[in-house]
């Protein structure tokens, strides 16, 4: 491999990871912001691995984690995207370039996408737009077909001694999974249990919400992955938007409640002008005012900083949700 391939976009500064112990690291992926989106290199008897990539230009990034750490290209043995929205598997392509042992395991729905990925490309720029999605996400590179395996619901990994559990988990997206780890005893969730930034959670109790964008917003389906997810009795949950939490219960009861709010909103809007601008301002106002009643430590212009796009692209999944309802 061509070790100097991505490391000249790198910013050694600006790297942020953080040891949170059974050998796993968080990677801030420096998506829009730092402590926005992450992924975890999970580590075991010499075996490593990506949970989620980051974006193509969150390569640089890896790349540096495992110099730093002292882990060979060559030892990276899976790349493990928990669905593939560009944000969580945008890097796949360029990273399979630079393990050559690496296989990719992806979800079943998703495999087609990652191995000609030109309709995700055009899925997501309806979302983004060209200039937002070249900019924030780079280049979405093919990965070879010969290198990827599909995970159907309940496969095992064993990943060196230690077992990864995939569980097919829709609600968000139907091409999604989340592992379970049992040396952890934590789920790796994707956007399946929701997004919780830490910059909000310093206040009485934590905010967590659904990421109901871009396109299989499905509230009965996504509460029942919840309670499969929970039944598990996890005590830690490895979340891509951001880090790891624990009070797992607290945390999916109210994900659940949010998840129900959300359909609740969209519908109340479903006849209104302008309903995708009004269901935006519905859920960024209950959110400020969530968060200001558990005081959270910022003003409101704090919060929308940290929020406010991602409640943009909410509503335009609900209202893509209340189209599909429609129809």
């Amino acid at each position: 491999m061509n070790d100097s391939l991505h490391e000249s976009a790198a910013s050694p500064a600006q790297i942020s990871y953080q040891h949170l112990g059974f050998g796993i690291t968080c990677i801030d992926t420096l998506l829009h912001r730092p402590g926005l989106a992450c992924c975890y290199l999970i580590e075991h008897e010499g075996m490593a691995g990506f949970i989620d990539t980051g974006t193509n230009n969150s390569i640089p990034i890896l790349l540096e984690v495992l110099r730093r750490k002292g882990i060979s290209r060559e030892r990276v043995a899976y790349i493990m995207p928990t669905h593939v929205h560009l944000d969580h598997a945008g890097g796949c392509g360029g990273l399979m370039q630079e393990f050559p042992n690496a296989e990719l395991l992806v979800h079943p729905r998703g495999a087609r996408h990652l191995i000609d990925p030109a309709r995700l490309v055009q899925g997501s720029l309806k979302v983004y737009g060209p200039a937002d999605l070249a900019d924030k996400f780079g280049e979405l590179l093919p990965v070879a077909s010969d290198r990827v395996r599909e995970m159907p619901d309940e496969s095992e990994l064993d990943f060196n001694g230690r077992k990864l559990l995939f569980l097919d988990t829709p609600g968000h997206a139907r091409h999604h999974y989340c592992l379970y780890d049992e040396l952890s005893q934590g789920v790796f969730t994707g956007d399946s249990f929701g997004a919780s930034y830490p910059e909000l959670n310093s206040g009485r109790a934590r905010f967590i919400f659904p990421p109901s964008t871009p396109v299989q917003f499905d509230p009965p389906v996504w509460i029942a992955t919840l309670d499969r997810l929970m039944s598990f009795k996890p005590s830690r949950i490895f979340v891509t938007h951001f880090g790891m939490h624990e009070e797992v219960d607290v945390l999916g009861e109210q994900l659940k409640r949010g998840i129900k709010d959300y359909a609740d909103t969209a519908l109340e809007f479903v006849a209104a002008e302008n309903r995708e601008e009004r269901i935006c301002q519905a859920i960024l106002q209950a959110s400020i005012n969530y968060l200001l009643d558990q005081h959270c430590g910022l003003d409101v212009p704090a919060i929308k900083q940290l929020i406010q796009l991602d409640m943009e692209l909410n509503a335009k999944g609900l209202e893509h949700w209340l189209v599909t309802q429609e129809s």
